[in-house]
C-alpha cells in the first residue's frame, strides 16, 4: 500500500514538474486565434487581425445591433452581404461622416448573445491585435443581463473564444458561481497540458487526418464530405459554427419584410422565465470593467438602450423593464458615460422588425439615423465624433503624402483630385486643366530647383560649411 501511495506521488510530482518546465519552455508555440469551432466571434477576429485599416469606430452589442447594421447595409448597399466578411456599418459610416465631417471607418463587433461579459473581453481582444477605436458605441437589451439560458458568463461561445486571446485574471471574481468553476479556471490557467489541451487536440487531428489520408485516400472521382453535407445529416452538432457563404443577408423590399415578420414570444419566454439577481449584478459588474478599460484607453463609450417591440416587453413585465432602463441610467452616471434610451415606441411598429426584437433593414436604417441625431445633440459626442471622424482623415491624408508616386501623371491626377476635392476646380475639368495643372507643377519645380541651387551656391561662397553638418548639433 505504502509502495502504490509513494509511486501515486511520484507521479503526481512528476506530472507538476513537467507542467511547470513546459510552461517555460514550451516545445511548441501555439497560435491562439487557431480554434476548432468557428464562430461569429472567430470570423470578426479573423477579418480583424488581417485588415490593415484603422477602425475608429467599434460597435458592440447582441444580434440586436448585428441585425440593425447587417439588413441596413444590405439595403443600402442593394447587394446580398456575406457575413463571414461584412464587419462594417457602411450607412452608418456615411451619416456619420455627412454630420460629423472627417473620417469615419466603423468594425462591427457586435455577435449573437452577446453579454457585457463577452462585450468586455472583445474590447480586450480587438485592442490585443493593435486596433484601438476612438469611440466604442454598445447596443444593449434586457436579455443582455438576464438570459436563463446562461449560467455563468463562461457558458457563452465568445468567452471559450476570446479567453484564449486575453487574460482572464482582472475579471476573474465575477466569472464564477461555485467553487468549482474557479478551481477550473485556476487549473486551465497553471497547467500547460490543461492550458493548452485544444491546441494539443488540433494537433493530433491534423497529424492523424494526414496518416489517414496517406493510408486511406480518396476513391477516384468521389468528394470529400463537406461542410453542408454535415448540417444536413447532424444539425445540431457545432450548431453555431459559421461557414463561408452560410450566413447571407439579402435586400428586401418592404412587401417581403412584412411577409417574412416572425413571432418569437416562445424564445423569450424561456430567455426570460428563470432570470436571477446575480446574473443581472454580475452582467452590470462587466459593464463597469468595460466602461474602465475604455476610460483607461482614452476611448469613448457609448451606450444605447436598443429598440424592442412592446410584446417583448409585455413578457419580460413593464415594471421589469423600467427597473432595468432606470438601473442602465444610473450606472451609466456613476460611470461618467453617455446613455441614450432609442426604444420609442412611437418611431417603431411591427412593420420595421423581423420578429419583435430584431429590427428588419427599415428598421435599421431607422435606428442608426436616430442614433446619429442623438450624438449630434449631445455637446460631448458630439466632440467626441468630430475629434474621432477629423484624426481618420489626417492619418489618411498623411498616408497619401507618403505614398511613393510613379511619375509626374499620376502626381498630377492627384493633385487634380485634391483641388476638385476642396472645390478649388470644377469637376468637369477636362484635357485643358491637366495641361494646366502640369504648368502649374513644372514651375513650382523649376522655382524649388532655382531655389536649392541658390543655396547651395551660397553656401559654397561663404564659410565653406559642411552641409552634412547641424550648426549647434553635438557630433
Amino acid at each position: 500500500m505504502k509502495r502504490r501511495l509513494s509511486a501515486a506521488i511520484t507521479a503526481i510530482t512528476a506530472f507538476l514538474f513537467l507542467n511547470l518546465a513546459l510552461s517555460f519552455f514550451a516545445p511548441i508555440k501555439f497560435n491562439p486565434f487557431n480554434y476548432p469551432y468557428q464562430g461569429w466571434g472567430w470570423w470578426s477576429f479573423h477579418d480583424l487581425r488581417a485588415s490593415q485599416e484603422i477602425h475608429n469606430v467599434a460597435l458592440l452589442g447582441s444580434s440586436l445591433m448585428v441585425a440593425a447594421v447587417n439588413n441596413c447595409d444590405a439595403n443600402y448597399l442593394n447587394r446580398p452581404l456575406n457575413l463571414t466578411e461584412h464587419h462594417r456599418s457602411i450607412y452608418l459610416d456615411d451619416k456619420l461622416e455627412a454630420t460629423f465631417k472627417g473620417k469615419f471607418r466603423s468594425y462591427n463587433l457586435a455577435g449573437p448573445g452577446q453579454m457585457p461579459s463577452d462585450a468586455y473581453l472583445t474590447l480586450k481582444g480587438m485592442l490585443s491585435t493593435a486596433h484601438r477605436p476612438d469611440v466604442v458605441i454598445y447596443g444593449v437589451a434586457p436579455r443582455d443581463f438576464i438570459d436563463s439560458q446562461l449560467s455563468s458568463p463562461t457558458d457563452t461561445e465568445p468567452f471559450h473564444f476570446l479567453s484564449r486571446l486575453v487574460s482572464t485574471d482582472d475579471c476573474a471574481g465575477g466569472l464564477f458561481r461555485d467553487p468549482l468553476g474557479r478551481l477550473s479556471w485556476f487549473i486551465n490557467r497553471n497547467l500547460y497540458f490543461a492550458h493548452h489541451a485544444i491546441d494539443w487536440q488540433m494537433l493530433l487531428e491534423r497529424k492523424t487526418n494526414r496518416v489517414l489520408s496517406i493510408l486511406t485516400p480518396l476513391p477516384y472521382g468521389s468528394k470529400p464530405y463537406t461542410f453542408w453535407q454535415r448540417t444536413a445529416l447532424l444539425p445540431k452538432y457545432k450548431a453555431g459554427e459559421i461557414h463561408p457563404n452560410a450566413v447571407i443577408t439579402h435586400p428586401v423590399t418592404k412587401e417581403v419584410a412584412k411577409a417574412t415578420f416572425k413571432d418569437n414570444t416562445g424564445e423569450y419566454k424561456e430567455r426570460y422565465k428563470r432570470a436571477d439577481r446575480h446574473t443581472y449584478a454580475t452582467q452590470l459588474y462587466f459593464l463597469g470593467k468595460l466602461a474602465n478599460l475604455c476610460k483607461k484607453e482614452r476611448i469613448e463609450l457609448i451606450l444605447i438602450n436598443m429598440p424592442i417591440a412592446r410584446e417583448n416587453i409585455n413578457v419580460l413585465g413593464a415594471p421589469t423593464y423600467l427597473d432595468y432602463v432606470s438601473t442602465l441610467k444610473e450606472r451609466a452616471y456613476a460611470l461618467n458615460i453617455p446613455f441614450y434610451d432609442l426604444n420609442f415606441f412611437y418611431l417603431y411598429n411591427t412593420d420595421l422588425y423581423h420578429d419583435y426584437v430584431h429590427l428588419n433593414a427599415f428598421g435599421g436604417a431607422k435606428f442608426l439615423d436616430s442614433l446619429v441625431s442623438v450624438l449630434n445633440s449631445d455637446p460631448r459626442a458630439q466632440l467626441a465624433m468630430q475629434m474621432a471622424g477629423r484624426e481618420l482623415w489626417k492619418q489618411e491624408q498623411m498616408n497619401k503624402l507618403a505614398t511613393p508616386v510613379n511619375d509626374a501623371t499620376d502626381s498630377i491626377h492627384r493633385l487634380k483630385e485634391k483641388l476638385i476635392e476642396h472645390n478649388l476646380i470644377q469637376t468637369s475639368a477636362g484635357h485643358g486643366s491637366i495641361s494646366k495643372l502640369r504648368e502649374i507643377v513644372k514651375q513650382e519645380g523649376d522655382r524649388l530647383r532655382r531655389q536649392i541651387g541658390a543655396r547651395l551656391n551660397k553656401g559654397k561662397e561663404g564659410n565653406e560649411q559642411d552641409l552634412d553638418d547641424e550648426p549647434g548639433v553635438a557630433m
